[in-house]
């Protein structure tokens, strides 16, 4: 039934996407140069909307940010003529829904092995900012040498162009880390799947598990949730347990990165799928 739920997303997505690119635009009208560039980076993104798993989520929430920019920043130059706003409203919507809760988890269940259910967990404040910085980059440095280079600007297109795949190169992996984020409950129990927040996972079995429900504003567990905005889940358990943390989280917890707890908070992006999974296929 969940699955139902999460896979009325897909849909829209391709055909939005697909619409946005067969519209006139900046895909189509740009010079040679710049419009195989684009269709490359539009084909990576359709290519990823069928093919689910935590790296296809990477490839869409990285690159479709990319593609719409240049379709927005395009607008001006065409008169804000209907067709062209027609493409860049159909690549916005795409680019909105990719980013919802739902869309996210039809990507990371689709990896999981066996009995697994994944719930992606929520980005960390203290990386949201980075995060919008790494698109930004990405628009600046990935799509702009490749319009220097159909200018003939050798000097500042070859080495611009050198830089942006270096930064493809490096920023890809930081970001496909958000993409592998997740609370994961298994048959033995529950593990949180998070090389950003913590050190290694953290692994519990079912029988030690009391209680899961929706955390109190003073709640006294441990915040594993990166300071996310939303309510978190509490996790009381039996006995005390192991936390490694990671120097980021213990940095901004101003902790040892190793501790024993009681009681953990995490941040999935749906928690109502976890806290009354029932609910929440009625509410769908």
């Amino acid at each position: 039934m969940i699955s139902t739920l999460l896979t009325r997303l897909s849909w829209p997505v391709r055909v939005l996407w697909i619409i946005a690119a067969l519209l006139p635009n900046s895909l189509t009208t740009d010079g040679a140069t710049q419009s195989v560039f684009l269709w490359v980076l539009w084909g990576l993104v359709a290519l990823a909307t069928w093919l689910h798993h935590p790296i296809s989520l990477t490839v869409v929430r990285s690159i479709t940010p990319v593609v719409t920019a240049w379709l927005l920043a395009s607008l001006p130059d065409t008169s804000w003529e209907a067709l062209q706003v027609a493409s860049a409203v159909c690549s916005v919507i795409a680019l909105m829904l990719i980013f919802t809760a739902e869309y996210g988890l039809l990507h990371v269940q689709a990896g999981a092995y066996g009995d697994e259910r994944r719930y992606l967990l929520k980005i960390p404040a203290p990386l949201i900012l980075p995060t919008l910085l790494a698109w930004g980059l990405l628009v600046l440095f990935v799509c702009y040498p490749p319009v220097l280079l159909a200018q003939r600007n050798l000097i500042l297109g070859i080495p611009g162009l050198i830089l942006g795949l270096l930064l493809l190169w490096k920023l890809a992996p930081q970001l496909h880390r958000l993409s592998c984020r997740w609370l994961v409950r298994v048959p033995a129990g529950w593990v949180v799947h998070d090389s950003v927040v913590l050190a290694e996972n953290l692994m519990v079995r079912k029988h030690d598990v009391v209680s899961m429900k929706l955390a109190l504003s003073d709640s006294e567990a441990i915040d594993l949730t990166g300071m996310t905005r939303g309510v978190p889940i509490e996790v009381q358990l039996r006995d005390m347990t192991d936390v490694r943390l990671s120097t980021l989280t213990a940095r901004q917890l101003k902790t040892l990165d190793v501790l024993h707890v009681k009681a953990f908070m995490v941040a999935p992006s749906r928690s109502i799928l976890i806290i009354a999974p029932d609910a929440a296929m009625r509410q769908a």
